[in-house]
């Protein structure tokens, strides 16, 4: 009996008590299924004890109805902190269908994370496009600005350039200003501006090839281009468009042998007005792959400009040609001849170095006129005119000085040098024969020639000038009288305070 209450004490203090009961190790062979009772239920205790705390890995072995219930508690709450774990990785399929209202409670709030998370996602991908919005927004805006900016800076360079170029008429000021601006736009390591002559293209300008040697710039500088034959050239003088060669070595038709400078990228452009090709840009940069098409569009942009400039110049360069040329003969006319002949004059003077006047008139030039016409009498001017100026050199002054006679000013040249010149043109005019509609024109020419050395001028440049053509007429006018067809020479003094001049003849 006492065996029993011991047993029931026990069984009460492991269901009741907080403290860990003690358990019997020996009992008599009666009561040992009561201690297999005992040990089973500080089992489940254990195991109680353990969900209790959240402790899900405790393991039993014991059996029967009260542990196979903890048991199967203990594989739910370990499946639903499997399912938790995948709800919080985001996994909201999840449900627990067996455990009563804790599996709706489970579920109701799988369902709304589920919705939370759909509602959290749908704002994200709002915020997502709103920012990528904004982002392609502000990128827009920065390359509106960035093209703008571009934009502002090209206008800014060919409006500076074309203030550049509209300061000056001389064309060859305008060449050198064109090479020096377009690099404001386009940057180079050197370039050229090729001038079109029929289909040959010649250096004109070139810049920087100093870099490469003095060889190589004498190269650049002489060289021409047969334009047929170039391809590059060729492409720009049928398109009439910019040409980009990213990488020289690749383009089949460039020759290196012909200038020898070690470009790697290149670019050029027609420079044309009126359907017509004046010129091309060549800009060269020693690294491959530099040039692009916006700096072909660049370019062609200051193509215009450098046209416009170019045919101005040339323009007003003809202007001043005509303005001082005799249309039927090409030569000088007599009003610019006086003021070219003055400012030789006063360099003269002031070197002391000679100069020399001739005066040439074609002998019985109105019996050409009378038998073959007028446009005849033009051709033999206009022959005679060329043969002089092939004859004398470019720093000598040639012009018409009224019908049929030829005045020429020949500077660093003493009289009887000017006396030889005259000798040798008499001689080519008397062995040319001029064909005119079947007929061969031959003519004489008379010369009468002034030379001097102003030591100590006092003269006003133009009355000397004044007083040499006389001194000529007169010389040529002795020519005439002593049969036509021969040279005369008369020596001035410029030297005498009052301008009286004191003449010694020679023939």
């Amino acid at each position: 009996m006492q065996q029993a209450l011991q047993l029931l004490e026990q069984f009460r203090a492991l269901i009741y008590d907080t403290h860990e009961p003690s358990l019997p190790t020996t009992v008599e062979p009666a009561w040992e299924a009561y201690k297999q009772a005992l040990h089973t239920l500080f089992q489940i205790r254990h195991l109680a004890l353990a969900l209790c705390k959240g402790d899900l890995s405790y393991e039993i072995k014991e059996k029967g109805a009260l542990a196979g219930a903890l048991k199967a508690l203990q594989a739910n709450l370990r499946h639903i902190t499997w399912q938790t774990q995948q709800v919080a990785q985001g996994d909201f399929t999840q449900r627990v269908e067996f455990m009563g209202e804790f599996s709706n409670a489970f579920n109701e709030m799988v369902c709304q994370l589920d919705r939370m998370a759909q509602e959290l996602q749908t704002q994200q991908d709002e915020l997502i496009r709103r920012n990528d919005n904004l982002i392609l927004e502000v990128a827009e805006r920065e390359r509106a600005e960035a093209a703008e900016r571009e934009q502002r800076q090209l206008a800014e360079a060919l409006q500076a350039a074309a203030m550049a170029l509209n300061a000056t008429l001389n064309y060859e000021e305008v060449l050198d200003i064109i090479l020096e601006r377009v690099g404001d736009l386009i940057a180079y390591d050197s370039a050229v501006i090729m001038e079109v002559e029929g289909m040959r293209a010649y250096v004109r300008r070139a810049k920087n090839y100093y870099r490469y040697g003095e060889e190589i710039e004498k190269r650049v500088l002489e060289s021409w281009f047969d334009i047929p034959q170039t391809p590059n050239l060729f492409t720009m003088f049928t398109t009439l468009k910019p040409l980009v060669i990213a990488d020289v070595d690749q383009y089949a038709g460039w020759d290196r042998r012909k200038t020898g400078n070690p470009v790697r990228s290149w670019i050029g452009a027609p420079i044309y007005a009126h359907g017509q090709i004046l010129a091309f840009f060549s800009l060269d940069k020693l690294e491959p792959n530099y040039y692009q098409e916006q700096h072909a569009h660049k370019l062609e942009m200051f193509a215009n400009h450098a046209a416009l400039a170019m045919v101005n110049a040339r323009l007003f360069q003809e202007i001043q040609r005509l303005a001082v040329t005799d249309t039927l003969t090409g030569l000088y006319n007599r009003r610019y001849f006086f003021e070219r002949a003055c400012q030789e004059f006063t360099r003269s003077c002031r070197y002391h170095h000679p100069l020399t006047l001739i005066m040439c008139d074609l002998d019985h030039f109105k019996s050409v006129n009378d038998t073959y016409g007028h446009p005849a009498g033009d051709l033999v001017l206009q022959t005679i005119s060329h043969l002089v100026l092939e004859t004398v050199r470019k720093s000598d002054l040639v012009a018409r000085f009224g019908g049929e006679e030829i005045i020429l000013l020949l500077p660093e040249t003493a009289p009887q040098y000017g006396e030889s010149l005259a000798e040798r043109l008499r001689q080519k005019i008397a062995a040319t024969l001029i064909p005119v509609n079947n007929h061969s024109i031959a003519i004489t020419a008379s010369f009468g020639v002034c030379g001097a050395y102003p030591l100590d001028c006092r003269l006003e440049p133009r009355r000397a000038i004044e007083i040499m053509i006389e001194l000529a007429d007169q010389a040529l006018y002795q020519a005439k009288q002593s049969g036509r067809n021969r040279v005369c020479l008369l020596l001035p003094d410029f030297t005498d305070k009052d301008a009286s001049l004191e003449s010694e003849m020679t023939a």
